[in-house]
């Protein structure tokens, strides 16, 4: 089997998995990316070419007529490639809408197309129009969409759902992290059978080994009161809330720390307000590591893994060194990964009381935190790990092909 993956660019995480789909799960891989800057990738993500064995294709983006970006020359690169099954997300997944020849080209050349998304922040369709209008949705630099009511913002979001619409029901499959997507496309006319929920994760047989390294060398001391935050430094994680959170916090429990691993553009921004609220001794901010093993050094001293806001695959991370979670609403997969009072606790999006007052009781209640820790790395082993995940991608991949070939 033979797929080629269009990408915004190769986020480290992602390159481990598809090394892994291409040794262990027998699939040849191709991606083809930007042959410059990406304009689909969040700020912040770290990319990099180090260690990638599967086959990497630039290519050149360009600025469609519907205003979403596309690659030159991709029908030239599947003549030259063959694959069996064609995987896009967003913005790519437009183009098989917006250039009806594109999709006959697929069918015309046996490609089962596929779509990967989460999806996170997508409406279901009677819900769509009312939910653009009202600014549905927010930024990574946490605004909301612009509210309007007028005729052309209205015409402007009937044209987002009736897109969304025709293509939800033109691939052969979909790939999604959430429980809810079934329901989701459901209300767009996808049958359920095409809709596989795979989860999400990193490549956790890596972070097993590095794992084991870490425990060869000496297990760092763990320091109960330190909280963890990894992830890109931007507005809609939150970071702010985590640091005025720590500050009421070290007020009751002394021992409070916070320790942020990451960069982007809003750290500057976060050094300033730590400094400003006289928290520079207890507040520390690494800078972006990448290095599993480091990180993992990191994590395993903490006491507890906290994201203030959106997130995603550091949830895993942290999990897979034994750490409990507290979150909120992050990108949905979290409902599967941390489960209140397991291995980890919820608390009100948005709400410093709330936040404040669940780390508190995992503070007042140290046992918590130990149990909810191996809670954490026992879900990993058992439940969502990249076996798993792996698995239900084979199962979309097959499906798609057989789809297609129905067709």
């Amino acid at each position: 089997m033979k797929l080629m993956s269009l990408a915004g660019g190769l986020p480290h995480y992602y390159n481990l998995v598809l090394n892994k789909l291409q040794h262990e799960f027998g699939v040849e891989v191709v991606v083809v990316v930007p042959s410059g800057n990406g304009a689909t990738l969040g700020a912040g993500v770290f990319e990099s070419k180090s260690g990638i064995e599967f086959k990497v294709i630039y290519a050149e983006e360009y600025t469609s007529y519907y205003g979403k970006k596309f690659f030159k020359g991709l029908k030239d690169l599947i003549l030259q490639e063959k694959p069996d099954v064609l995987m896009v997300n967003w913005p790519y997944q437009l183009a098989y809408v917006f250039y009806p020849s594109w999709y006959r080209f697929l069918r015309q050349q046996n490609v089962a197309l596929i779509s990967k998304e989460i999806p996170f922040q997508v409406p279901s369709y009677p819900d769509a129009l009312d939910y653009y209008l009202r600014g549905g949705g927010i930024t990574e630099n946490n605004q909301q969409h612009q509210k309007s009511t007028s005729l052309l913002a209205y015409l402007k979001y009937w044209m987002v759902r009736e897109s969304r619409k025709r293509f939800v029901n033109l691939v052969d499959a979909h790939i999604n992290y959430l429980d809810e997507a079934k329901q989701i496309h459901a209300s767009y006319g996808a049958s359920e059978e095409k809709v596989f929920v795979t989860a999400n994760s990193p490549d956790t047989d890596f972070i097993a080994q590095q794992y084991a390294a870490i425990e060869k060398e000496g297990l760092p001391e763990t320091h109960p009161y330190r909280l963890l935050h990894v992830g890109r430094l931007v507005k809609w994680k939150q970071v702010d809330l985590l640091i005025q959170a720590t500050v009421q916090l070290k007020a009751q429990f002394p021992q409070t720390e916070l320790h942020i691993v990451g960069d982007g553009p809003e750290m500057a921004a976060l050094k300033q307000e730590a400094e400003s609220l006289g928290a520079n001794e207890y507040i520390h901010f690494w800078g972006g590591i990448y290095d599993m093993q480091e990180l993992g050094k990191i994590t395993l001293a903490s006491g507890i893994y906290v994201l203030a806001g959106m997130g995603g695959l550091s949830i895993n991370e942290a999990m897979c060194f034994g750490k409990p979670v507290v979150c909120s609403v992050a990108d949905g997969t979290e409902k599967r990964l941390v489960k209140e009072g397991i291995n980890g606790r919820y608390f009100e999006s948005g709400s410093l009381k709330s936040l404040v007052e669940v780390i508190a009781d995992l503070f007042q209640n140290p046992q918590k935190i130990t149990a909810m820790g191996l809670a954490s790395k026992k879900i990993i082993e058992q439940e969502i790990n990249i076996h798993t995940v792996l698995t239900n991608y084979m199962e979309a991949f097959k499906f798609a092909i057989n789809h297609q070939k129905k067709r």
